[in-house]
């Protein structure tokens, strides 16, 4: 064993060390790849005081931690269509469709955008 371990003490060193690193960076990823709650301001403020843009990250964010919620797909949608953008108000609504084919709201929504 002591033979082993004077013959390979660099490699052994180099695995650990390597191995600290990426814990090291997974962590600091991790951290980084998180929005701190100091940021979630506009959070606290009722929809009608936010801006257009306020509400679109809120939802977004809300899609985040529920991404298969049609509700906020729609408003989402809504949103899009106010600000003119077109192909994000249409790629919403598609989500929507995939998820439920039959939702009249965002047929509704569809033929809203290609008008």
């Amino acid at each position: 064993m002591k033979g082993f371990l004077k013959k390979n003490k660099f490699k052994i060193i180099a695995v650990i060390l390597i191995i600290l690193l990426s814990v090291f960076f997974i962590m600091e990823i991790n951290r980084y790849s998180t929005i701190p709650e100091h940021i979630h301001s506009i959070d606290d403020k009722p929809s009608e005081q936010r801006s257009v843009i306020e509400n679109i990250t809120v939802l977004e964010r809300s899609l985040q931690k529920d991404p298969n919620n049609v509700n906020i797909m729609i408003q989402l949608s809504d949103l899009y269509i106010k600000i003119d953008n077109k192909k994000l108000a249409k790629k919403t609504v598609a989500k929507v469709l995939e998820i439920d084919p039959s939702n009249k709201e965002a047929h509704e929504r569809n033929e809203k955008i290609d008008k």
